[in-house]
């Protein structure tokens, strides 16, 4: 069903992603370091991790060749503000505690507030597409043509279980940034699809007209040159 034209973001859900960027080698062992730390952190019972792993030999990179994609992503969700800063707190040294393994100037941490357009249980598989916005754009006419008339696209997108805009804020992310120990990336959005099969995705998607379709719409808003899609497999930590 596509949004309302009346209707705005919903921000009662606040939601930290830490985008890591491994070393060479290094993405299996980072994942299961990332899982631990994670694990460990004292957490109240309204707080959901899920950790996202990038697959081996992804092909969605090659869409947006100008940048890497992340290999593991720590994700944290809870409907309170103190209850995220208790989670920083927490993790404060992380950074320093995945240095070994990571590039931390690669990497980055993301908060904002998730609008879960198409409900799902945890898929095995979750595409991430950062996104950026073009030249004259700003972040909130970005938001407003993104939420309302380019989500349209997810609704129509077959064999997906469910469908995310993540709403970047960027100020609340470079705090977290800097609270971690990780690098800066400036991105707007994350659109996000719960995939069971990548196998049933592509044939969903056949001909690539629908592809064709929402490249040229992103083309209004988007700096597609400078954003970056992948494939992650997804674990849940803390349900």
């Amino acid at each position: 069903m596509p949004v309302d034209p009346e209707s705005q973001p919903d921000t009662s859900l606040l939601r930290l992603q830490i985008h890591l960027a491994a070393r060479g080698g290094c993405r299996e062992g980072l994942s299961v370091r990332v899982h631990d730390l994670a694990l460990a952190a004292t957490l109240d019972d309204n707080v959901s991790i899920t950790l996202l792993t990038e697959v081996e030999d992804d092909p969605f990179p090659a869409a947006n060749p100008l940048c890497r994609p992340f290999d593991v992503v720590l994700e944290v969700e809870t409907d309170s503000i103190s209850d995220l800063d208790s989670f920083l707190d927490a993790m404060q040294d992380f950074g320093d505690r995945v240095a070994d393994l990571s590039h931390l100037d690669l990497s980055a941490a993301l908060v904002g507030a998730p609008q879960k357009l198409i409900e799902s249980t945890p898929p095995p598989l979750r595409y991430l597409y950062l996104m950026r916005r073009k030249a004259h754009t700003t972040h909130a006419a970005y938001i407003d043509y993104y939420f309302h008339n380019h989500s349209n696209f997810g609704f129509i997108t077959p064999n997906i279980s469910g469908y995310t805009q993540f709403h970047v804020d960027a100020a609340a992310s470079s705090e977290a940034a800097k609270r971690l120990g990780v690098g800066t990336t400036v991105v707007d959005s994350v659109s996000e699809l719960s995939i069971e099969s990548l196998d049933s995705f592509f044939e969903g998607i056949g001909d690539g007209r629908l592809g064709i379709e929402a490249a040229a719409d992103e083309a209004r808003f988007v700096d597609r040159d400078n954003s970056v899609s992948f494939l992650c497999t997804t674990e849940t930590i803390v349900p």
